[in-house]
């Protein structure tokens, strides 16, 4: 009987000491995914390695990797167009009540999502996903945005999460450097007051009233330092650089609450309005279309403009043939804020309720496979989309950092328009508060029944 015992215990002891090397020796983890095919869900393009042409040096390096990954756990993987945007949410839904879902993973906007989550067709995620490890030795970690993770939360359960830190939804702070220059001005002065944490309000209002310009003397400007369209836009910059947002998450309850009456969104809304009466904002020109802002920055006509940071790689804005050099910089902080902010939002993944906890484990290790980094150089891809390196050395680090993000929850509520307000704060009658007061019946009607 004793010797029986020994040999248990060396055999144990030997299990121990080969799991140990194992594990020493970057032996693969995660679930088994042998036979499985996921089916990454969106309403854009399909991806599939047997198929994929890449266009460059990194995508050829992405693709390789997923090739072997998926080749080394014997799982097929692949993204794809399951509808068209106009019907991506019907489309979702209807799969995951039938008990067939399209996708085991549904790329969504919030709204969607939280409309999903409230009929109880979103399975909840593990929370390693807020602390991904590397799937092996020699590879990196998956990059999860966890302030998209942190808003998708409820109680303690995420249900959706984004992968990689947004560069390209952001509100940002595009400047023509010739018209600085002529004004006077350093063309490098919003980069260099933002390094050094000086880019203020009240330092952009004095920026903004020396670029606003009447060149010939004839009574009549000719350069303002900003159109005074987007308007949503604008005042999405400004709420947020002061630390406020139209719609929060309170942090006891997990619940989305109308934020506009607090203190800072009020001191905002009033800055906002002050750029106009101070006449550095160019008014909409008679008889010219909507969009009519887009060509007086580009053509040189206005000195700055607030848009998301995707106008900088997007044709349709053509800043890449933009004649003049331009820079982008973060909105400068509010009173009310100690740093910059970041406002931002995020298409959300989420997998479907049909899942049962150890699928959903399976499915979002076969992601972390398929999004695993090839190495950590996020910067090459971006210089390309810039006139200059400060905007990604130095803007877009910033926008990085996931202590200045604030998430866009405005975007979580079917049929909230922030436009109410920012529509309409050019030509107030009365008191900012009375725009405010205007608007929060119907806000709180839809922030409640998101709440649901």
């Amino acid at each position: 009987m004793l010797k029986r015992n020994k040999q248990i215990a060396v055999i144990m002891l030997a299990s121990v000491l080969l799991a140990s090397l194992l594990v020493l020796s970057g032996c693969k983890r995660g679930a088994n995914l042998k036979g499985m095919e996921i089916i990454i869900g969106n309403w854009w393009a399909d991806y599939d390695v047997d198929t994929q042409k890449p266009q460059n040096d990194n995508a050829e390096k992405v693709l390789e990797q997923r090739r072997k990954l998926l080749k080394e756990y014997g799982v097929t993987i692949r993204e794809k167009a399951v509808s068209d945007w106009n019907g991506m949410q019907q489309k979702a839904v209807i799969s995951t009540m039938a008990g067939t879902p399209d996708a085991q993973v549904f790329m969504l906007q919030p709204n969607w999502a939280m409309a999903m989550r409230a009929r109880g067709l979103l399975a909840p995620l593990p929370n390693s996903i807020k602390n991904p490890k590397p799937i092996g030795k020699g590879y990196l970690p998956v990059e999860f945005n966890q302030p998209a993770i942190d808003s998708f939360t409820f109680d303690g359960k995420p249900y959706a999460f984004a992968v990689g830190i947004n560069l390209n939804n952001f509100q940002a702070l595009f400047f023509n450097k010739r018209l600085f220059r002529e004004a006077g001005l350093d063309p490098n002065l919003p980069y260099d007051m933002q390094k050094a944490g000086t880019w203020t309000w009240d330092a952009f209002l004095d920026v903004c009233k020396k670029l606003t310009r009447d060149i010939n003397n004839d009574g009549k400007i000719d350069t303002y330092a900003m159109p005074k369209d987007l308007s949503t836009e604008i005042l999405d910059a400004i709420i947020s650089s002061n630390g406020a947002t139209y719609v929060d998450k309170d942090p006891k309850t997990g619940l989305l609450v109308n934020a506009t009456g607090r203190p800072e969104f009020l001191e905002a809304l009033q800055f906002a309005i002050k750029l106009n009466t101070e006449g550095v904002l160019k008014p909409r020109p008679d008889g010219s279309n909507w969009d009519w802002y887009k060509s007086e920055f580009i053509d040189g006509k206005v000195a700055m403009r607030i848009d998301e940071s995707w106008v900088a790689n997007s044709s349709s804005v053509e800043l890449s043939k933009m004649k003049d050099d331009w820079g982008m910089v973060l909105f400068p902080k509010g009173p009310k804020s100690s740093t910059y902010r970041v406002y931002s939002r995020d298409n959300l993944m989420v997998v479907p309720a049909t899942y049962k906890p150890a699928e959903v484990e399976k499915i979002i290790w076969a992601v972390t496979l398929w999004y695993t980094p090839v190495d950590d150089d996020w910067k090459s891809g971006q210089y390309n989309y810039f006139r200059d390196s400060r905007a990604v050395d130095e803007t877009l680090a910033l926008v990085r950092d996931p202590k200045l993000s604030m998430i866009k929850y405005f975007s979580y509520i079917n049929g909230l328009e922030r436009g109410d307000i920012a529509w309409n704060m050019w030509y107030l009658d009365g008191e900012p508060a009375s725009l405010i007061e205007s608007v929060s019946q119907d806000w709180n009607t839809k922030i409640n029944e998101a709440n649901k």
